[in-house]
């Protein structure tokens, strides 16, 4: 007897999701589903495809559709309907229902009980969500929704947990061949906002190890190979998961960002495209891309950045600001300045609702610094640092040219390039200077308090960490620490490592910020999302350099980025002869060097230079009266340098 094609829809798409993705289950049942439009256990069935596939506002319709033929809505559909407005934060109708299916059966659906936990955590009661939770994990203790939902409740109560309960409710639910994909994600996350890096990609090395054919884990261990900078590893592990899960919008995604950050931008824009064919409205892959193409009005790409933006507000928070940073560059691209700046000052607001900005904290780090490391500090330390020369600090304002000087230095031979590290301010944590302990806050200490570890024992440790991140088979004479914010740490860098060298990139304080302002960083650089704090910001870092120059004269070399473009090859030979290396011409040729570049100077760095770089901000003016407003002096004073250049 030939199956009813409901039945053998139902049949092939169960087969599909088991075996392929959820998105070719769906379309075959969406095929089914335009013949049978009103069927309740065909509809049913596609709105909780559309749940699995991150898509609960289509779900939400599907479920309206089913309880449309019912007097009272089926416990299964008023079930869904909750979950689906809870996911779009319509809290009180979901409430509502999970209140009235509780009534049903109180205290005895574990799925309900999950639901008004969460209800209770995003009303900020956190007792009663907690308590909610673990009543459903006491039903069901493999219950991975409601372990899942407890992580979140505990990480509301504490959101670096990275060691406690919430990240044992997290791993319960990854290490398994039925992993809680919410909670993969979620883990990740906490483990890179906690900045255990090195901690998720040793776990995902033994998931991958234990669960070879997981493409979740697969492609989770590229990712975090990739943002380790470790792209030899990345590379195999996402061509695994390609091979795993092919034709996969994410995985060709992020392979193409992995052929970004090597230096190999056509590749790259490739792999991010053809992404796009497969998801043509994912925000972060239409911001990336757009960074390298030249937008045209009535081009494919801005078409498809129009039609994505028509759904922005079903977007997440975060999407929404992808989707601005790119159509801030899409109408920069074509001259519509005011839309352009509209939008870069609509997603920089959302964006600092993301992720806050505590501006009096980083007031006070700036006065602590030049108020503790004075010239006493200096004149006679009180411990000897670690007094090895391999070292090398880049460092200065993002967009500065941080990037482009890297990129000269490591073309040399004996120099190799890092990167912009985090280990620094790990080694600094816990620091004594004179009779304070200086504590950064967000960190992951290297040494414990109680150790109270020296200054030769901080320098040491820093020298062993950079030594690590070089290929095995070579010894280098110099490393680069390109990160741009340690140029709060000068004093610090200097009492632990005095034999390290300092290289301070300058650039127009406009066009600095300017560049700072346009860009969506993949993490922190929250002051750099409105002009004002912008502007407050970079005074305290040009008074923090000028207090450098005064308590410790002759320690750093600066180089300022017009001098770069206007002398090439004069600036270049100079940064080596600081660095006490022989002249090596592969630094003039270094927008051939083959390295990883993890910054947004990606696509730049790979370009000769060309005196476009420079002064391109004055056509962008009437849009930065706030920012002039804070540092019109400095742009003044650094005019007045540069002025031999300009012919001012």
């Amino acid at each position: 007897m030939t199956p009813h094609p409901i039945e053998a829809a139902l049949k092939q798409a169960a087969e599909a999701e088991r075996t392929s993705t959820v998105a070719d289950a769906l379309a075959i049942l969406r095929v089914v589903g335009r013949k049978f439009p009103e069927n309740d256990k065909l509809n049913y069935h596609i709105a909780r495809l559309l749940e699995k596939a991150k898509n609960p506002n289509a779900a939400l319709g599907y479920y309206q559709r089913i309880a449309a033929h019912h007097e009272k809505m089926p416990p299964d559909v008023a079930l869904g309907t909750a979950r689906c407005l809870l996911a779009v934060k319509r809290l009180d109708r979901a409430r509502q229902l999970f209140d009235a299916l509780d009534k049903k059966a109180p205290g005895k659906n574990k799925e309900v009980l999950a639901g008004l936990a969460a209800c209770q955590r995003h009303a900020k009661d956190l007792p009663a969500a907690e308590a909610l939770v673990r009543q459903a994990l006491a039903l069901d203790p493999d219950f991975l929704l409601a372990r899942h939902e407890l992580a979140e409740i505990l990480l509301a109560k504490d959101p670096k947990d990275a060691s406690g309960e919430a990240l044992a409710a997290l791993e319960k639910n990854i290490c398994r061949t039925d992993l809680h994909g919410d909670s993969l994600d979620r883990w990740m996350a906490l483990l890179k906002d906690t900045r255990r890096d090195k901690y998720l990609q040793d776990k995902l090395e033994a998931l991958v190890r234990e669960f070879p054919k997981k493409v979740e884990f697969v492609f989770g261990y590229g990712i975090a190979c990739n943002r380790a900078g470790e792209i030899t590893l990345a590379r195999p592990a996402l061509a695994k998961a390609n091979e795993l899960l092919p034709n996969n919008g994410k995985i060709m995604y992020e392979m193409g960002l992995v052929e970004r950050v090597a230096g190999n931008i056509e590749r790259s824009q490739e792999l991010i495209g053809q992404s796009l064919q497969l998801r043509p409205d994912f925000p972060a892959g239409l911001r990336t891309f757009g960074v390298d193409h030249k937008y045209q009005y009535g081009d494919e790409q801005f078409a498809r950045l129009d039609k994505a933006a028509a759904n922005l507000t079903e977007m997440t928070p975060e999407d929404q600001v992808q989707i601005h940073f790119a159509l801030g560059k899409a109408f920069d691209d074509v001259g519509e300045l005011d839309a352009c700046f509209a939008h870069y000052g609509i997603g920089g607001g959302k964006k600092r609702k993301i992720d806050t900005y505590n501006e009096k904290s980083n007031i006070r780090l700036f006065s602590l610094l030049t108020k503790i490391l004075d010239q006493k500090a200096f004149a006679a330390p009180r411990q000897p640092g670690c007094t090895s020369d391999v070292p090398v600090f880049i460092l200065g304002m993002p967009r500065s040219g941080t990037s482009l000087m890297e990129q000269i230095l490591s073309s040399h031979p004996d120099i190799f390039g890092a990167g912009e590290l985090k280990q620094m301010t790990s080694v600094l944590e816990n620091i004594e200077i004179g009779a304070a302990r200086l504590r950064m806050g967000d960190v992951q200490a290297a040494f414990p308090y109680e150790e109270n570890a020296s200054y030769e024992q901080r320098g040491r440790r820093y020298v062993e960490q950079i030594k690590r991140l070089t290929p095995q088979d070579k010894s280098y004479k110099r490393i680069v620490d390109k990160m741009p914010g340690n140029f709060n740490f000068v004093g610090l860098i200097h009492l632990i490592l005095p034999n390290a060298k300092i290289i301070h990139s300058r650039r127009h304080p406009i066009e600095t910020c300017l560049s700072c302002y346009r860009i969506h960083f993949a993490e922190g650089h929250q002051w750099t999302y409105n002009l004002r704090e912008l502007g407050r910001y970079y005074r305290r870092y040009w008074d923090l350099m000028k207090h450098w120059r005064e308590v410790l004269p002759g320690v750093m070399l600066e180089v300022r980025y017009e001098d770069n473009v206007a002398d090439v090859e004069g600036q270049a030979r100079k940064l080596i002869e600081y660095l006490d290396l022989p002249w090596n011409e592969n630094c003039l040729n270094f927008y051939n060097t083959d390295r990883p570049v993890k910054t947004a100077s990606a696509s730049q760095v790979r370009k000769p230079i060309y005196n476009t770089s420079t002064n391109r901000w004055r056509k962008y003016e009437s849009y930065l009266g706030p920012l002039l407003e804070e540092i019109g002096d400095i742009v003044e004073e650094y005019e007045a340098e540069i002025a031999h250049l300009t012919g001012k």
